[in-house]
Order: structure tokens, then C-alpha cells, then sequence
């Protein structure tokens, strides 16, 4: 029968899905209208941007207003460019010796980012271009994509230049194999991109010992090292196998770093020297990526954690956060305090899996809300697709205490093998969501009761508030004393000790003090919605990496 509805329930899933999402979507929306509307952020306090203007070019590159407000007339899209983007890329075109006039001529060369601005001189350098312009800089896709001959012929190249020759002059540190028959037998008919990739190939079969396999795995997902200058893949290479001690193989597998700026990783490792007393050459070994960063970029997420409270221990059992933009990181934290079942989680030393897997954890806690259920931890949030599958399919609505634990121990200053000891005399405690353990406190706070009374009657933090506040009310009746056969006169007799024990009491004793006082009457009964379903989400939100498009058996293998 189970099998029968198999189908059924698999559209039934796919369809909580597409809610889930469509929620989280409207979410996002609402709450970047808020953002807009308030430039005091949780945490700290970021300006908003103007975007580029005539002014503000003329003011800071040079040339004139009109100028560049016609630059900006013909290409809008060079008002999206972040000023501190903007004034790094147009450092780098003047050690270039690029002028203010060279580049109007060409406005939007400053579009490209200084690194890849940088790079691609490079290339044309080493592959014997003589006087690089702007416009050549700017077309270089398409300049590196034509036949030598005819590179040649329209004297981007002289004729004399030996262009195989020069490149594999860049490959000092090792010795290619059939090195002269490579220079002599070039047939100056095939694409600059295509010499550079044979001769790139020769050299990565030479140094890092890769075989077709890597090669075509190189080529396939991480297709943009072919437009790195060869100085700089050496570099780069030099430097994670001496000062990294990355091996040869560990390279083979992470390929992508032969992307990496080694003049921005000697950076990382003069200015960020440790995280939370650990070596930056360790957590660089451990997590690849994380050298793909800038360092200004690592110093302003780093930055942005401490500003909210949160400690580099953080960072280190989270060290894909790393891998993030920091703006990203900013965004996302501002997030956490406007999300409820995030907010709770803020003094968990996990938090930052909240961040990297943000978009991931708000679908899957729209996803649970619609299945009602409640107890969504950190981890269930956060973990892998076949965990969190299981979680769903099994339909037990309760977490294994953890998020509890560490909040209380946060709030109330308590070693948490003590509070878990404590909890785990009540045998539904798992099934509580630590949102509603936050609500219950910051309730008896408000009714000023002190967190010592309160960690005296910690079982109370699991019952609902409603049924608190009945039984507060009920013990302020004049003839509850006397029912109670107590021997005061009425409640303020009592101590805040005894009064919070009394309501205890009193909510369990309608339970025959079973434990059953903590569901309320729309969770009394087991969640039956998804015992048989499928969540329909995939292992990642993004179909691409950041690095390069996914690896797939079913595309063909090119560029050897």
C-alpha cells in the first residue's frame, strides 16, 4: 500500500516545497524593505552607498562631468560598481601606466575587477604584445581567441616574436619534456588561448604530475585558469607547496587554487596570522576555498562576526563561512536576529552554520512550519539532505536537547552537564522547541522573577505560558490558599521559589504528573502529515560552484 501511494506522496512533498520556497521568498522580499528603511542595523551600523555619478568620477579619476556623464548614459550598469571596487581597479590601470583619458576612451574597462584587470595585462605581456591599449585590455577575450598569424598581422604581436618560445620562458621551475620540439613545430594558425592551454598542460603534467583525468577535470570546471598568466600559476604553486605544505595530490584535488592570487595569499598570511590562536597556513590546509578569499574580504567578515557578539571559536567550527562575501556574511547575520528560530540560536557556538547555510535552513524551517512541526534544531536546520530526509520521514517532532542546553547555559550561567542532568528528569523535555524555552523565560523575567528562582523550577521553562499564567492567576484567588490546605493567609506570603514550584505543581497534578502538562491542546497528538513523505530538497541551492560549474560524467571531455 505504501508502495502504491509512492507517487503520491513524492508530489505531495514537491508541492510543500514550492510553498516552502515561495514563503521564503516573500520573507526576503519583506525583509529587504524593512532593511531600507532603517540605516541602524543589529550589530553595527553600515552606511548606505550612492551609486556612481558624474561628480564623483570627475572628483576622484579625472577628465570632466560630461564626460562621464555620457559614459554613464551609455552604461548604466556602471553604477553598480562599489566605489571601493571602482577606486582599486583604477589604481591598478595607473601602475599600468594607464591615464584618466586612456581609460574614458574605453569607460568600461573599470567595470572589471582590479585582479582580473591585472591579470589579463599580464597574459598579453607574456604572450609578446607590445603597447597593450585600453581597448585591447578590454577585448581581451576575443583578442586571445584569434590565430597568432593573424594577431600578428595586425602587429598586436611583431613578427619576429616566438610566441611559444616566450611562454614556456615563464615556466622556470621545471624542465618540460620535448621542450624544443614544442617551440619549433607551433603552427601560428591556432588560437593564442589554445597554445597557452597545450603548453599549461605540458607544465601541470610536469610539476603536479596530473594525468587526462585531471587535466580534463581542470579544464572542465575550472576553465578560467586557462586565463592565468603563467608567472602567477607558478607563484601560486611555489607558495602552497613550501609554505602550505600542500602535497602534490592534495593540489590535484583542489585544483581551483591555481586560480588563487598569490600576492593576496601572502596577504592573508601578514594579516590575518591566526584565527582564535590557530595558524592561517592550518585552516588554509584544512579549507582550500577559504585562500580564494580576499584578505580585505577576510578581515571584514572576521570583523563583522565580533560585531555581533560572536567569537572566533565560532569561526573555526564554521570555517566555510569564510568561503562567503562579506557582505553576504553581514547580510546574513542581520538576518539571524530577524528570524525567531534564528535569533535563539545566536549564542550557540554553531551559529555561523546558520549563516553559510542560510538559504538552505529558511526553506527547510518554512518546510517544517507546514508540516507543524516545531522542533527544528540547528543541526536538522543545517545538516546534509539525507539527515535532515530521515528527520522528516520518521516524523518525530523533537531534537536530542542540545539547543536548550547551550541557551540556558548562556543565560543562566550553568555548566550544561548540570542543566542537562536537570531537564532529563522530565520525559518530554526533547519535545520542547527552544524558541518556546526562550518565550517562557523572558516571561517569568518580565513577571520579576530572578534567574536563580528560576533555574530552581527549570522544568517550568517547558510548560506553555498560557497555562503559567492561569495557575499565577489561580494562587492570586483569596481561596486558593485555603484549597491548597497551605498554611498563609495568600501568595505573597510565599516566596518566588515557592510560588514557581506551586504552578509546577499545579499544571502537573491535572496530568497525574506524567509529564503530558507541556502540550498544548494542538500538539497533544503525534505529527502524522509527512511519516511517509520525501522532502523533495536538493543536496545544494546552487547549481554552480563558485569556482566553476559542477562536474558531470555526462559532458564531454574537451580541451586537451
Amino acid at each position: 500500500m505504501l508502495r502504491g501511494s509512492q507517487s503520491q506522496a513524492l508530489l505531495l512533498a514537491r508541492s510543500f516545497y514550492y510553498i516552502a520556497r515561495s514563503l521564503a521568498t516573500v520573507k526576503k522580499a519583506a525583509s529587504t524593505e524593512g532593511k531600507a528603511k532603517s540605516t541602524k542595523l543589529s550589530g553595527l551600523e553600515v552606511p548606505t552607498e550612492e551609486s556612481l555619478n558624474p561628480n564623483y568620477l570627475a572628483r576622484t579619476l579625472g577628465s570632466n562631468y560630461r564626460t562621464w556623464a555620457a559614459a554613464l548614459e551609455k552604461h548604466p550598469e556602471l553604477k553598480t560598481v562599489k566605489r571601493k571596487d571602482l577606486l582599486n581597479s583604477f589604481d591598478t590601470l595607473k601602475s599600468l601606466k594607464y591615464s584618466v583619458d586612456d581609460i574614458v576612451t574605453k569607460p568600461m574597462i573599470i567595470y572589471y575587477g582590479a585582479s582580473t584587470l591585472f591579470n589579463r595585462h599580464s597574459v598579453l605581456i607574456e604572450c609578446g604584445f607590445q603597447n597593450v591599449t585600453i581597448p585591447t585590455l578590454f577585448k581581451y577575450v576575443t583578442v586571445i581567441n584569434k590565430p597568432i598569424d593573424m594577431l600578428k598581422g595586425h602587429s598586436y604581436i611583431p613578427y619576429d616574436v616566438n610566441v611559444s618560445q616566450r611562454l614556456t620562458a615563464c615556466l622556470t621551475d621545471v624542465q618540460l619534456p620535448n621542450n624544443g620540439q614544442l617551440i619549433e613545430s607551433v603552427d601560428e594558425s591556432i588560437s593564442l588561448k589554445m597554445l597557452r592551454q597545450t603548453i599549461l598542460n605540458a607544465y601541470l603534467r610536469e610539476r603536479l604530475q596530473m594525468d587526462d583525468a585531471d587535466l580534463q577535470k581542470l579544464w572542465r570546471v575550472y576553465s578560467r585558469v586557462r586565463h592565468k598568466s603563467f608567472r602567477s600559476v607558478q607563484d601560486i604553486i611555489e607558495l602552497l607547496t613550501t609554505v602550505f605544505k600542500f602535497p602534490l595530490e592534495r593540489l590535484r584535488k583542489n585544483s581551483f587554487l591555481l586560480h588563487a592570487d598569490a600576492d593576496n595569499v601572502r596577504r592573508i598570511l601578514q594579516e590575518i596570522p591566526t584565527i582564535n590562536g590557530q595558524d592561517i597556513r592550518d585552516i588554509g590546509y584544512r579549507r582550500p576555498k577559504i585562500l580564494m578569499s580576499t584578505c580585505d574580504g577576510l578581515k571584514q567578515t572576521l570583523q563583522h562576526v565580533r560585531s555581533f557578539g560572536i567569537g572566533e571559536d565560532a569561526v573555526l567550527r564554521c570555517l566555510e563561512v569564510l568561503t562567503l562575501g562579506p557582505d553576504t556574511v553581514l547580510e546574513r547575520l542581520r538576518d539571524l536576529n530577524e528570524i525567531e528560530e534564528f535569533q535563539v540560536l545566536g549564542s550557540n557556538p554553531r551559529v555561523l552554520r546558520l549563516v553559510h547555510y542560510q538559504n538552505k535552513a529558511r526553506l527547510r524551517l518554512d518546510y517544517l512550519n507546514q508540516l507543524k512541526v516545531r522542533c527544528a534544531s540547528l543541526h536538522i536546520l543545517s545538516c546534509g539532505s539525507e539527515i535532515f530526509a530521515k528527520f522528516a520521514r520518521d516524523g518525530s517532532d523533537r531534537t536530542k536537547g542540545r539547543d536548550i542546553v547551550v541557551y540556558l547555559g548562556n543565560i543562566l550561567l550553568k555548566d550544561e552537564h548540570v542543566l542537562r542532568n536537570l531537564l532529563s528528569r522530565h520525559p518530554n523535555w526533547c519535545h520542547v522547541p527552544v524558541l518556546h524555552v526562550k518565550q517562557c523565560l523572558e516571561y517569568l523575567l518580565s513577571k520579576r522573577f530572578k534567574l536563580n528562582e528560576i533555574f530552581n523550577n527549570i522544568h517550568l521553562l517547558l510548560y506553555p505560558i498560557k497555562r503559567i499564567e492561569e495557575k499565577l492567576l489561580q494562587l492570586q484567588a483569596a481561596e486558593a490558599m485555603e484549597e491548597l490546605q497551605l498554611p498563609v493567609a495568600d501568595v505573597h506570603a510565599l516566596s518566588n521559589n515557592e510560588i514557581l514550584t506551586l504552578i509546577l505543581y499545579l499544571i502537573e497534578s491535572e496530568f497525574h504528573f506524567t509529564g503530558d502538562g507541556i502540550w498544548t491542546e494542538q500538539h497533544t497528538h503525534h505529527v502524522e502529515n509527512f511519516n511517509n513523505l520525501l522532502p523533495d530538497f536538493p543536496e545544494s541551492l546552487n547549481k554552480v560552484y563558485k569556482y566553476g560549474v559542477r562536474p558531470s560524467e555526462k559532458l564531454s571531455m574537451h580541451h586537451l
